[in-house]
This record gives structure tokens, sequence and C-alpha cells, in this order.
């Protein structure tokens, strides 16, 4: 009964030119089959992933909010239909660019930047968004350092080269941007999420030995393991995002499969390495990440 868009998005101005009322929208909010997005924008909740939720309603909010604008989407709005990850972003605000110095505006839900030009604009999914290499500076620059690294990283995994992220910082003349420049030196687009590229920021600001990622391993049975850090070949560190085991499943494959998996690989992994150090995001939010590495690391020789 739905009216959408070929984006999935239900507008409300559609919706009340094919018979709707404001009552049948509100009832099915409040019986929750469907979501409001703002800009008089809704979806239907059984559209909606089973992971990222707030990811993919962000995403969706941006397209409602951008097919009312002119102006090219920016920040953490072109972040979302790039698909870039980022480390605890902002999605209160729908972000927008435009040329020129002038004109820039904020609202509650609006952020108006200025000085985008017209060879930093692409096209995704139809709408005029900032290109990768600039979204991905752009946010780094209004960011402290571990979120840098995660939107960083996660350019370099999309395909961006790290001379392209270079050559953009250092035409840019905004606040921030010193910072961009220094993150840059340690930005790796094997780092596979915005938890790992967070556990790196902490490393580095604890000062602890470089780690090689996603090195590879040849296990007993021949198959291939990568783990996420590894210190010469002593010492492992993974971080475990535990939604990966849903997100990973191969077809007819239960979480308690994958699990199962992860740990006969991690039982593998011991007969070759010294050590293995997992943590949690819980372990990131609250510090206990460093020392445990720390030990391990002192234990294995590799610090003093």
């Amino acid at each position: 009964m739905w009216p959408e868009n070929k984006h999935g998005i239900i507008q409300r101005s559609y919706a009340l030119d094919v018979g709707l009322t404001d009552l049948d929208l509100k009832t099915a909010q409040r019986d929750g089959e469907i979501v409001c997005l703002g800009s008089g924008g809704y979806v239907r909740t059984e559209r909606l992933p089973e992971y990222d939720v707030d990811v993919e309603l962000y995403r969706l909010a941006s397209i409602a909010a951008a097919d009312r604008q002119s102006l090219a989407l920016s920040h953490e709005s072109a972040a979302a239909l790039h698909g870039l990850a980022l480390l605890k972003p902002d999605h209160s605000v729908v972000h927008f660019a435009r040329p020129g110095t002038s004109g820039g505006r904020q609202s509650a839900k609006r952020h108006i930047h200025v000085g985008l030009s017209d060879d930093d604009v692409v096209r995704v999914d139809g709408f005029a968004v900032s290109s990768l290499a600039k979204t991905a500076v752009d946010v780094a620059a209004k960011s402290d350092f571990a979120r840098a690294l995660a939107v960083l990283d996660s350019a370099l995994r999309a395909g961006v080269a790290l001379e392209e992220l270079e050559e953009t910082a250092e035409r840019q003349r905004i606040r921030g941007i010193a910072t961009v420049r220094s993150v840059l030196r340690y930005a790796n687009g094997l780092a596979a999420n915005p938890g790992e590229s967070w556990s790196r920021a902490q490393m580095i600001n604890a000062r602890l030995p470089v780690a090689v990622l996603q090195r590879r391993y040849v296990l007993f049975d021949g198959s291939n393991a990568f783990p996420d850090f590894d210190w010469d070949g002593k010492v492992l560190g993974e971080f475990d995002g535990l939604r990966k085991y849903g997100r990973d499943l191969k077809p007819g494959q239960s979480v308690e499969d994958a699990l199962e998996r992860e740990k006969l690989r991690e039982i593998a992994l011991r007969d070759l390495v010294d050590e293995i150090v997992r943590w949690i995001w819980d372990d990131l939010e609250n510090n206990r990440m460093v020392p445990r590495v720390a030990r391990a690391l002192v234990r294995a020789g590799l610090m003093g």
C-alpha cells in the first residue's frame, strides 16, 4: 500500500497525493510499520537491514533531504552514500556543501558548508556528492585522531589511493587539515573496520610496537588465516566486533557454526605463535586493550 520511490523512501507529499493521510502515516509509525527519516520521508521497517540499522537510516535520511535540495551532499552524509565506515559518527545532521566562500549556514538538522569545487563533485545513486577522497578528508578534518584514522582507513579500503588523499589534503584550506596530514602517515586500508582502526589509534597513542595487519598464516589443514594484528609472528591481536559472526554467515550456517569455526581457527593459530590477545568494543571504550596487549608483548620479549 505504500508508494515508494526507487530508493525505497515514502515521501509524505506523494503519499498524500495518492490518498493516504497524515493519520495513516502516524498510525503506521506508531505501530512500527514505518520509520520517519525527516524531510517528509519514511521507510518501511521491513526494508531495514539486521545490522547497522542506524547507518542505513542516516543514508536514507540524507537521500530524502537531498531530494529537496539542489546542493551536493558532503561530510558524513556523503560518507553514508559512498559506504564509508565511520567511528561513532554524528547522524543528527545532514550535510551539504556549495561552491564559493559564502552562503554557509547551520541549523539543528542541516549544515551547509562552503568551498566545494566542481572537480570534487561526483554522482552516487543519482545524487551529487563530494568525491570519496574529498569526503574522507572533510570528515577527518573535523574529527579526533581515532575518528580521522577510521575514515581514512575506510577510504583506502574503498580503493582511493593514498596519493590522492594526500593531494586532496594538500590543497585544502580548512580547519583541522593539519590533523589529516598527520593521520595520513598511519592510514592503512588493511584495517577491516572502525573497531580495528580505533584499536590502532590507541596503540599508536600508547607507542606500542607497530603491528603488521592481516599477515597470512597457513594452518595445518591448508586453509589460510589473516589475523588482525601481528607482532613478529609471536603475538597476535584480534578485535572481535561480535556482529561479524552474524554478518559473515555462509548459506545454511548458524552463528554457533561461525563461532565454532572461529574457535578451531584460533586453536590452529596457537600452534604457530606464542600468544593471542582478543578484545571487544567494550575493552576499547574502557581502555583495557592497550595494557593487555602491552603485557603480552613484554612476555614475548618485544617490549621492555
